[in-house]
């Protein structure tokens, strides 16, 4: 469907390529929300009909929104609203990894570079939860040793592993992978361990 190298070599993980496919001219960025193999694509209507017929016999159909979000957290990748919103700094969710320090003065830099050289005080991390008939949604409390130490910011059911999932912040001195704590789901605390590692894919195929 395109001329353009999307070999892994050529086109690796988080890169932007501009690049016809089918007769569409695209932006495209190898980048998935699934924790698989993915592109994501800007283009015109006209690509959704190339694609669907070039993968009907792949048994290539779309699936919808909510199927997409129980799937990004098969890889713990957080979304804008839950995870990241301007009330969450970026030391707290992990994303100052994607700052330039070196850039020049940016607003919040001063800020910033305090939390970096202190420590933040909380982090964003995953559970799995052993829930019954209801999974995490957000805003649940987060119980330690009969105490709330946090909440939770979204969760849902892993189809792929068959668990019940969540992500939330901890206070950052006490996050340790397999901590036992429980999670409030409908009035009634419910076991979680906090599991910092994917549940599915540990990089390789979305960057190979």
């Amino acid at each position: 469907m395109t001329r353009a190298d999307v070999s892994a070599e050529a086109f690796k993980f988080m890169d932007v390529r501009r690049m016809t496919v089918g007769m569409a001219n695209c932006i495209v960025q190898r980048v998935s929300y699934t924790a698989d193999l993915g592109f994501e694509i800007f283009t015109v209507r006209h690509l959704w009909e190339v694609l669907n017929a070039a993968g009907k016999d792949l048994g290539l159909r779309p699936f919808g929104m909510r199927a997409m979000m129980s799937l990004r957290l098969d890889k713990w990748f957080g979304s804008w609203g839950r995870e990241f919103s301007p009330d969450y700094t970026p030391a707290e969710t992990g994303l100052d990894k994607f700052i330039r320090w070196n850039k020049g003065d940016f607003i919040g830099r001063a800020a910033a570079l305090a939390e970096k050289e202190a420590g933040p005080k909380r982090r964003l991390v995953s559970f799995v939860v052993e829930a019954d008939g209801a999974d995490v949604v957000a805003w649940e409390p987060i119980w330690l040793e009969g105490a709330v130490v946090g909440f939770c910011t979204s969760g849902g059911f892993s189809h792929w592993t068959g668990k019940s999932v969540a992500m939330g912040f901890l206070p950052a001195d006490r996050v340790t992978d397999g901590l036992a704590c429980e999670i409030e789901i409908l009035g009634e605390r419910r076991p979680a361990r906090v599991h910092l590692a994917p549940l599915w894919d540990d990089g390789g195929r979305m960057r190979g």
